[in-house]
């Protein structure tokens, strides 16, 4: 058997299906010794016991006479594994008392997986060692060999066995955040709403979120945000500022100082210059149709106004959350007019591209405006959808939400 033979042999083995590393270990030293072109007779692997301080024989193969799997060798006072853990493969004179007994007279042994240090030396966890009809240099390459393609098998199966469990993860985290984010739809009053947020990966960092007040029935809050971060750190962060605003809607009157406590927080949690964009504002019951909002460093939202059929925006009052330890963010005001709307949105709708240029904030308003008579449903996905289709073909992806408050026009609104 070749030298690349014998990688080949081991690489083709390692990729199948396995349901431990030893029995994978197991299948590799059948094949090797049965290999029609090897000159190797038979074969052993020995697992390391760290705790215990000895090998253990957990496989043993061809003609050779049986050691018994499940037999130990202390590694005090066996020299030949210190050789293996100094030089990874060694050839040499067998010196175990019962293992010469059994007819193992030369020992030719290679090192395999990881080292663990115990008493200042690094033993490798697993050793394969073969009986060969000669015992020559040739045999200490085809050891070197083994050693290092099934290490890198063992390698390739814990790294797979890493993402499935990574994946896993990151399924529960997607669950996870999808509870946490609320219906799509919602009512208040003369109000209808719509939001969608669509993660560019398994999970994201965008978050919206509606917030009924029990002991104000005619206020509700509509907040929206993104952190900056991408993937699972962003998800953290935007969980946790999203549970935040929940906590402290009802429990905090004054919007500014809601949002200093949630910045201060949040630089506590998330120190290394995590930081976070957030919109915040609150819809108030009457003919006024007042808006009361605080705008940390987030996209503008946009306004559509029903009496001139135009969009304008809404303006910035604040940093964002995560940026200055003592930040101060202001509040202001509009007003929602019967037939208006107002859309909030992340920067993954108006920086979305088609790989010559963004959407930008012209085609959204754009977009805006050609459905401003059709329902907040409808004008949401209509703005995703227009999304998705321009940026088919783009190069940068990143989170996109979208939520739609549109006040019903007065023709439009329920009798009694």
């Amino acid at each position: 058997m070749t030298q690349r033979t014998l990688y080949r042999l081991i690489e083709t083995i390692g990729t199948r299906a396995f349901a431990s590393e030893e029995e994978m270990l197991q299948a590799i030293l059948h094949e090797i010794v049965t290999h029609e072109r090897s000159s190797i007779t038979g074969g052993r692997v020995w697992k390391l016991l760290p705790d215990e301080r000895k090998y253990q024989l957990v496989a043993e193969h061809g003609n050779i006479e049986s050691v018994g799997v499940g037999f130990r060798i202390d590694l005090k006072g066996y020299a030949v594994f210190d050789r293996v853990a100094q030089k990874r493969t060694v050839l040499a004179d067998e010196t175990n008392k019962a293992l010469r007994r059994k007819g193992i007279i030369k020992y030719s042994a290679t090192g395999i997986g990881n080292r663990i240090t115990i008493r200042q030396r690094a033993y490798y966890e697993y050793l394969m060692a073969f009986n060969t009809l000669r015992v020559d240099s040739e045999l200490k390459y085809m050891l070197s060999i083994a050693g290092q393609a099934v290490t890198q098998m063992l390698s390739n199966r814990r790294s797979e066995e890493e993402k499935k469990n990574l994946l896993s993860e990151m399924e529960l985290a997607r669950d996870l955040q999808r509870r946490l984010l609320p219906e799509h739809e919602f009512r208040f009053g003369s109000y209808e709403m719509y939001g969608v947020s669509v993660p560019e990966k398994t999970v994201g960092g965008d978050f919206f979120n509606y917030y009924e007040m029990e002991e104000d029935p005619d206020r509700v809050g509509v907040s929206i945000g993104d952190a900056a971060s991408k993937g699972f750190s962003a998800a953290v962060q935007a969980l946790f500022v999203s549970g935040a605003l929940m906590m402290s809607v009802e429990a905090e009157s004054r919007i500014s100082a809601m949002l200093r406590r949630i910045n201060t927080i949040n630089r506590r949690i998330f120190p290394h210059e995590r930081f976070l964009t957030l919109c915040y504002c609150e819809l108030f019951a009457g003919d006024e149709g007042l808006v009361l909002y605080s705008n940390a460093g987030h996209c503008k939202p946009v306004h559509f106004h029903s009496a001139t059929e135009k969009c304008s925006e809404l303006s910035v009052t604040g940093p964002v959350i995560g940026l200055i330890p003592d930040a101060q963010f202001g509040v202001t005001n509009t007003n929602i007019k019967p037939g208006d709307i107002l859309v909030l949105y992340t920067d993954g709708i108006t920086e979305a591209n088609n790989s010559d240029e963004e959407y930008l904030e012209e085609r959204l308003m754009r977009v805006i405006e050609a459905h401003a008579t059709d329902n907040a449903k409808t004008i949401c996905l209509s703005i995703l959808q227009d999304v998705q289709e321009f940026s088919s073909h783009g190069v940068y992806s990143d989170d996109k939400t979208v939520v739609v408050i549109k006040r019903e026009a007065a023709a439009d609104l329920p009798r009694d």
